[in-house]
Protein backbone atom coordinates (compact mmCIF):
# COMPACT_ATOMS: atom_id res chain seq x y z
CA UNK A 1 0.00 0.00 0.00
CA UNK A 2 1.28 3.22 -0.90
CA UNK A 3 2.26 5.76 1.95
CA UNK A 4 -0.14 8.64 1.12
CA UNK A 5 -3.15 5.77 1.43
CA UNK A 6 -2.19 4.69 4.67
CA UNK A 7 -3.17 7.94 6.40
CA UNK A 8 -6.71 8.72 8.24
CA UNK A 9 -7.79 11.17 5.96
CA UNK A 10 -8.50 8.40 3.02
CA UNK A 11 -11.44 6.72 3.05
CA UNK A 12 -11.25 2.94 2.50
CA UNK A 13 -13.99 0.78 0.92
CA UNK A 14 -13.91 -2.81 0.09
CA UNK A 15 -15.21 -3.52 -4.21
CA UNK A 16 -15.43 -6.99 -5.57
CA UNK A 17 -13.96 -7.64 -8.20
CA UNK A 18 -14.31 -10.46 -10.47
CA UNK A 19 -10.10 -11.15 -9.31
CA UNK A 20 -11.11 -10.71 -5.74
CA UNK A 21 -11.79 -8.39 -3.11
CA UNK A 22 -9.89 -4.91 -3.83
CA UNK A 23 -9.64 -2.33 -1.45
CA UNK A 24 -10.34 1.07 -2.84
CA UNK A 25 -9.52 4.37 -1.82
CA UNK A 26 -10.79 8.07 -1.62
CA UNK A 27 -10.37 11.20 0.35
CA UNK A 28 -13.48 12.09 3.15
CA UNK A 29 -15.42 15.07 3.29
CA UNK A 30 -14.73 17.67 5.16
CA UNK A 31 -16.89 17.81 8.83
CA UNK A 32 -19.89 20.10 8.67
CA UNK A 33 -18.96 24.31 9.13
CA UNK A 34 -19.98 25.15 12.87
CA UNK A 35 -21.69 28.46 14.27
CA UNK A 36 -18.48 30.35 16.11
CA UNK A 37 -20.87 30.95 18.69
CA UNK A 38 -23.01 27.79 19.90
CA UNK A 39 -20.99 25.80 18.07
CA UNK A 40 -23.94 24.03 16.28
CA UNK A 41 -23.75 22.83 12.83
CA UNK A 42 -24.45 24.86 9.89
CA UNK A 43 -26.51 23.57 6.75
CA UNK A 44 -23.74 23.35 4.04
CA UNK A 45 -22.66 21.46 1.56
CA UNK A 46 -19.65 19.41 2.52
CA UNK A 47 -17.29 19.21 -0.22
CA UNK A 48 -13.29 19.13 -0.82
CA UNK A 49 -11.95 22.07 -2.33
CA UNK A 50 -12.39 20.95 -5.96
CA UNK A 51 -15.61 19.84 -5.59
CA UNK A 52 -16.77 23.31 -3.82
CA UNK A 53 -14.74 25.01 -7.35
CA UNK A 54 -17.75 23.95 -9.19
CA UNK A 55 -20.42 25.52 -6.87
CA UNK A 56 -21.90 28.68 -7.10
CA UNK A 57 -21.19 31.50 -5.21
CA UNK A 58 -24.43 31.07 -2.83
CA UNK A 59 -24.27 27.34 -2.71
CA UNK A 60 -20.43 27.75 -0.87
CA UNK A 61 -21.88 30.25 1.57
CA UNK A 62 -24.54 31.46 3.40
CA UNK A 63 -25.98 34.93 2.03
CA UNK A 64 -26.19 36.69 5.50
CA UNK A 65 -24.73 39.51 7.49
CA UNK A 66 -22.69 37.36 10.00
CA UNK A 67 -21.92 33.88 7.60
CA UNK A 68 -19.57 32.51 10.61
CA UNK A 69 -23.19 32.60 12.94
CA UNK A 70 -25.86 30.35 13.08
CA UNK A 71 -29.37 32.43 12.28
CA UNK A 72 -30.49 32.31 16.09
CA UNK A 73 -26.70 33.26 16.96
CA UNK A 74 -27.16 36.00 14.27
CA UNK A 75 -30.23 37.34 14.97
CA UNK A 76 -29.76 37.46 18.66
CA UNK A 77 -26.64 39.75 17.58
CA UNK A 78 -28.34 41.92 15.30
CA UNK A 79 -30.85 42.53 17.97
CA UNK A 80 -28.08 43.37 20.55
CA UNK A 81 -26.16 45.80 18.12
CA UNK A 82 -29.75 47.59 17.38
CA UNK A 83 -30.90 47.79 20.96
CA UNK A 84 -26.92 48.98 22.06
CA UNK A 85 -26.34 46.38 24.05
Amino acid sequence: MRRQLRSASMKKTRVRAPSGTVMRFRRKNPNYMQCGKCGAKMVRKRLRPAGAAKLSKTQKRPERPLPHLCSRCMRERVKAEVRGM
